[in-house]
C-alpha cells in the first residue's frame, strides 16, 4: 500500500519549497498535505520542534525508512526538512489570513484619518492619514507628521494596526486599537445592521463582542457557529417578546426581520436530531442515521 506521505525528490527539498513565504505560493497537493498536518498539530498543542514532527510523523504515517533518510545531513532528515518549510508557509498563511481579516475590519480609504502611530522604530507620527490603499486593503500610503515635518511611508495593514496598539500603550493616542476598529465597523455598517450588532452583544451568555457580530452580520452567508447560536438565542427571544405583547418598541419589526433574515442567510441550522450543524450537511447525517438504522 502507498503511503498517504511521500517525500521531495532528493535533494530537491529547498527548490521544490522556493518562495514558500509568499502570497503568491500554490502548494502542490503533496505540500499541502504536510501544511495541513502541521496546522493540526499545532492546533492541538505541538510547540517544540520535535512534538511537531512526532505528532506530523504519525498523522501523515510517515515510515521509518522515509524518517531515516538523510538524518546525518539535517536535523529530523529530509522529513524534518520537508516540515520545516510547511511549518514556514503555515505561518505565511495564517500570516496572510490575518492581514485581510484586519485590512476587511478597519476598511480603510484614502482620505481616512488614522490619528497618532508609532512603529517599531519608536518614533511618533501624528495627525496620519491615509494617501491610497491596494486593492486588497493591506498595502497603504500614509501621510503623517513627526516632529513637524510632513512625511510620507509605505506599510502593510498589520504594522498599521500594531503601531495603533503601541501608541496608545505609549500614551499618544486615547484610543485602543480594538476601539478604534469597532469605531470602523460602526462607521462602515448599516444602521440596521448596527443595531442588531449592538443588541446581539449585550444579550446572551457568548463571549464575541461586538465588532466580531459586525463582521459576521456583513457577510453572514459565512458566519460562525458561535454568531449564529447567539443569534438565535436573540431570535427567541425577541420572538417571546412579541408573544407577550412587548413589540411596540421603536424599530422593533425591523429588528426582528433583520435577525430573521440573518438566520435564514447563514449556513448554520438547528436540527432536532443532530444540533446545531451545517445545512449543507444534514443529508448526509440523515443517509449515515439511515444506514444506522439498517438491521444486520
Amino acid at each position: 500500500m502507498t503511503p498517504r506521505y511521500e517525500l521531495p525528490e532528493a535533494g530537491k527539498c529547498h527548490e521544490e519549497w522556493r518562495g514558500y513565504e509568499s502570497r503568491a505560493f500554490q502548494p502542490t497537493q503533496r505540500q499541502l498535505l504536510v501544511i495541513e498536518a502541521a496546522a493540526r498539530a499545532i492546533d492541538g498543542g505541538a510547540f517544540y520542534s520535535v512534538d511537531v514532527r512526532s505528532a506530523v510523523a504519525a498523522d501523515l504515517g510517515v515510515t521509518p525508512e522515509q524518517l531515516a533518510r538523510n538524518t546525518h545531513g539535517v536535523e529530523g532528515g529530509d522529513f524534518g526538512y520537508d516540515l520545516y518549510f510547511a511549518s514556514g508557509a503555515l505561518n505565511a498563511i495564517r500570516r496572510h489570513q490575518k492581514a485581510v481579516e484586519t485590512a476587511r475590519a478597519l476598511g480603510l480609504q484614502a482620505g481616512d484619518g488614522i490619528g497618532a502611530i508609532i512603529f517599531n522604530d519608536g518614533k511618533r507620527n501624528t495627525g496620519a492619514v491615509v494617501q491610497s490603499v491596494s486593492a486588497d486593503g493591506i498595502e497603504l500610503e500614509i501621510r503623517a507628521k513627526r516632529g513637524g515635518k510632513l512625511i510620507a511611508f509605505a506599510c502593510r495593514i498589520d504594522a498599521l494596526a500594531n503601531a495603533i496598539r503601541t501608541a496608545h500603550e505609549r500614551g499618544a493616542r486615547p484610543d485602543a486599537y480594538e476601539d478604534f476598529k469597532l469605531a470602523r465597523l460602526r462607521h462602515g455598517a448599516e444602521p440596521l445592521t448596527r443595531t442588531v450588532a449592538a443588541r446581539v452583544a449585550h444579550f446572551g451568555a457568548h463571549e464575541l463582542g461586538e465588532a466580531e457580530f459586525l463582521l459576521a452580520l456583513a457577510e453572514p452567508e459565512s458566519m460562525s457557529q458561535p454568531v449564529f447560536r447567539a443569534l438565535h438565542d436573540l431570535a427567541e427571544s425577541l420572538d417571546m417578546a412579541v408573544a407577550k405583547g412587548q413589540d411596540c418598541l421603536p424599530d422593533f419589526d425591523a429588528t426582528h426581520a433583520e435577525v430573521v433574515r440573518l438566520l435564514q442567510s447563514s449556513p448554520w441550522t438547528l436540527h432536532p436530531d443532530y444540533g446545531c450543524v451545517l445545512a449543507a450537511d444534514v443529508e448526509e447525517l440523515d443517509r449515515a442515521a439511515e444506514t444506522a438504522q439498517v438491521p444486520c
